[in-house]
């Protein structure tokens, strides 16, 4: 039994290196990838799309984009509202 469990833990051990390594050489392999299509500029060189002229199913990209950040503040208030409830709420004492 005791040999048994410990193969088993022996091949488990050598199939999670074997799959570390390879995960490893991936990383290694697509950083490199991606150093060598980098162009200079960084952030200051990015070219964003206008919105304006954009449609997401029938919808203004602007719009949909302003939409997005409404919702975000209407989930900002609530979570303030519950926090405050939960403040008020009296302390149960042991």
């Amino acid at each position: 039994m005791q040999t048994w469990l410990s193969n088993a833990w022996s091949q488990g051990c050598s199939a999670l290196n074997k799959a570390i390594a390879a995960v490893g050489l991936l990383l290694v392999s697509g950083s490199a990838a991606l150093a060598e299509s980098h162009e200079a500029g960084g952030e200051a060189n990015l070219k964003l799309p206008d919105l304006s002229k954009v449609s997401f199913l029938g919808v203004n990209g602007h719009r949909l984009l302003l939409f997005g950040l409404l919702v975000c503040v209407f989930g900002l208030l609530f979570g303030l509202a519950i926090y405050r409830r939960l403040k008020n709420l009296p302390s149960i004492a042991p």
